[in-house]
């Protein structure tokens, strides 16, 4: 009778490891489906006098250069009627 139990020891370890393997699989396949927001990272190349009014503005308002910049771009896409999607950026 050894020889029964070790086979079926081996039988519930591989159910038990195809039911691990499936769940994690799972839970894997759920994270890469979920929705992030994607971001671009975008390199850019500034004279200093610029890049220092920039910051300038971006300490008077209380947020980051790359909070002030982006404002700037989302500014300039400005809809005809004067509708911005996020005005402040959500950094």
């Amino acid at each position: 009778m050894i020889g029964g139990s070790v086979a079926m020891t081996i039988t519930v370890a591989a159910v038990a490891g195809l039911i691990i393997g499936l769940a994690l699989g799972a839970v894997g396949a759920a994270l890469a489906l979920i929705e992030r927001p994607r971001r671009w990272v975008v390199c850019l190349r500034l004279p200093e006098e610029l890049h220092h009014r920039l910051r300038e503005e971006a300490t008077v308002a209380g947020w980051s250069l790359k909070a002030e910049i982006i404002t700037r771009f989302q500014v300039s896409f400005q809809q005809p009627n004067g509708s911005v999607t996020d005005p402040v950026p959500n950094l």
